[in-house]
């Protein structure tokens, strides 16, 4: 196959769906090529099509109700008139798909190796067991899987969310495809397990001049991995060519909106405040509802003066951990002497990988986990070793916001019982009131008073964050805790969130705890960052600080691994990182 000609060849591509409300256009006209070892992107929010237009690459929307016209090349193959059979052959050998979680595309109740063989038989029926065993190991070596021979025998729960997914790309690859379709393979990552997934599809498109489809929300995550771009809206490509071109200088709005929303790693805390406070200024002089122009002043890091708000002094928290010395359980330090002091209305960030005791220490902090040593004083009042009586008081004050926003709602709940529970577990019966205050908070938070007897499965990813952070205020607390409140959430719905709690800081007096792995939203929160490592903390400080000249080692590769949106300084950083891995090795 000559080096220009197009391994995937999409042209006027229509998959409509037919509802009981009509027919919903979820791709409408999309076209694009793929040479053989290249790479495209396809960005956009949810609902834009990308996840579509790559079910319907794979012929995985056989069986539903879609209807699809236009043409779908892959490797020759026709996808949208071949038989069912000829779509299980094409299926691993010509193009393989990498999901966003690899927890759904892997068995839990088979071992690595099991699942990698049989992808290899179904297509090399002919192979022998222990072949196939050695072509797994091979492409588990490939993917980076350290000691493979020894992990295949591993189950999937036994590996670590980057190491699942690396899993996947071997599975992939197991048949060597001509092109490989990744769809959002690093939104729930930290940083560095992200950078180094996006490293290894970039060294594998190379070494193997395998096509590379790369499906994210995210226009950073793209940028230096992708050699063009197609920016998707409501199912039709609204922009399409060179990534340098579309990234330096775009031309539809809304492809300029997407990169106004991905935030940037070198925008301090002062200046996204003061572009917030402006841009929420022009919008009530718009709508003539300014109330108080001088909450608009240019905005001043919290002052650190008198008794702080809340003290964590040297707290640790063990968990028991079975498989040590003859089978007996040892003790695993989650976190180990973590301290700080945190003043009102001052926002300090904890930022750190999976596994650094970030959550770990949101939860001694605000008491769903007693800490094994240390002390937590809030308002001058040891809470500690407090029953549970005791603290619910204290669950007025200290509010949190989860990750993960359903999980966190009752989906037979309405969203007014929801929000208006914690003000009758603290002694409110006056149902009329609680309606009322409810329908006043969601109205604050961007939704509608009418919301109130909706459901959660109602509402997007977004709206679902905006009703847990209701129910966080309801209670006008004076401390929230906010662990990973954004990294589940599109770009443009991420900065929506991370707007609305910059404002709520200014209306409501409110301190914050912001808990995050990614580096550019938990600067542009902060006015202090706590890094962690392996439960400690590496490094605390003034935010600006921190990242202008970080003193840590690993601060400074976090800061490395961050995605940039220059591909020229993206492939820049990515040869760094290349760089200091081989180094690394040469020296082990």
């Amino acid at each position: 196959m000559a080096p220009t000609e197009p391994v995937v060849r999409v042209d006027d591509l229509r998959v409509t769906f037919p509802t009981m409300d009509g027919d919903v256009q979820a791709v409408n006209g999309l076209s694009f090529e793929v040479p053989a070892g290249g790479a495209l992107g396809i960005v956009g929010e949810s609902g834009s099509g990308k996840s579509v237009t790559s079910l319907a690459l794979m012929g995985l929307h056989r069986g539903s109700r879609a209807r699809i016209t236009g043409a779908i090349e892959v490797a020759g193959q026709d996808v949208v008139s071949a038989t069912d059979r000829q779509l299980r052959a094409m299926r691993g050998n010509d193009i393989a798909m990498v999901f966003q979680d690899p927890m759904q595309s892997l068995h839990p109740q088979y071992t690595i190796g099991n699942q990698l063989v049989e992808a290899h038989r179904v297509h090399h029926p002919k192979t022998s067991k222990a072949q196939a065993r050695n072509h797994a190991v091979g492409a588990l070596d490939r993917v980076g899987i350290p000691d493979p021979a020894n992990r295949i025998n591993s189950y999937p729960h036994e590996f670590s969310g980057g190491m699942r997914q690396r899993v996947v790309i071997a599975m992939g690859l197991m048949c060597d495809p001509k092109v490989l379709l990744a769809d959002e393979p690093t939104t729930a990552l930290d940083v560095t397990v992200q950078a180094r997934i996006l490293d290894l599809l970039d060294e594998l498109r190379r070494d193997l001049g395998m096509a590379l489809i790369l499906v994210s929300h995210d226009l950073a995550v793209v940028a230096g991995s992708v050699d063009e771009v197609v920016v998707m809206r409501h199912g039709v490509a609204v922009e399409r060519g060179d990534v340098r071109t579309v990234l330096s200088a775009p031309e539809h709005p809304y492809t300029q909106a997407l990169l106004a929303a991905v935030p940037r790693v070198e925008v301090s805390r002062a200046q996204r405040r003061a572009q917030d406070r402006s841009d929420r200024l022009d919008k009530e002089k718009r709508e003539g509802t300014v109330t108080d122009p001088a909450k608009f002043e240019a905005f001043t890091p919290a002052p650190a003066g008198g008794e702080p708000l809340l003290k964590v002094e040297d707290v640790a928290q063990s968990f028991k951990v079975r498989g040590g010395v003859l089978g007996r359980s040892t003790d695993f330090w989650a976190v180990n002497g973590v301290s700080f002091d945190l003043y009102k209305g001052e926002t300090l960030g904890i930022v750190g990988e999976s596994g650094s005791g970030k959550s770990t220490l949101s939860r001694m902090i605000m008491r769903l986990l007693e800490p094994t040593r240390g002390r937590v004083v809030f308002e001058g009042q040891d809470i500690t070793h407090m029953s549970e009586r005791a603290l619910r008081p204290l669950r007025r004050d200290v509010q949190m916001v989860f990750q993960n926003p359903y999980s966190s709602l009752n989906p037979r709940v309405t969203v007014g019982d929801a929000v208006g529970t914690a003000l009758r577990v603290q002694g409110e019966r006056d149902t009329k009131k609680i309606k009322l205050q409810v329908q006043e908070l969601l109205e604050r938070v961007g939704l509608q008073p009418n919301h109130y007897n909706r459901f959660p499965h109602a509402f997007s990813g977004g709206q679902r964050q905006r009703i847990a952070i209701a129910r966080a205020l309801i209670l006008k607390p004076k401390l929230i805790i906010c662990d990973e409140p954004v990294s589940a959430l599109d770009v443009s719905t991420q900065d929506q969130v991370l707007r609305l709690l910059s404002e709520l800081q200014d209306d409501f007096g409110l301190t914050y705890i912001f808990v995050a792995h990614d580096l550019a939203v938990v600067r542009q929160v902060s006015d202090r960052v706590a890094v962690m490592r392996k439960g400690e903390v590496v490094e605390l400080g003034d935010s600006d600080a921190i990242y202008e000249n970080p003193q840590s080692d690993y601060t400074r590769q976090l800061l490395t691994a961050a995605p940039l949106l220059d591909p020229d300084e993206a492939r820049s950083q990515r040869a760094e990182r290349e760089a200091l891995r081989a180094e690394a090795a040469r020296t082990a």
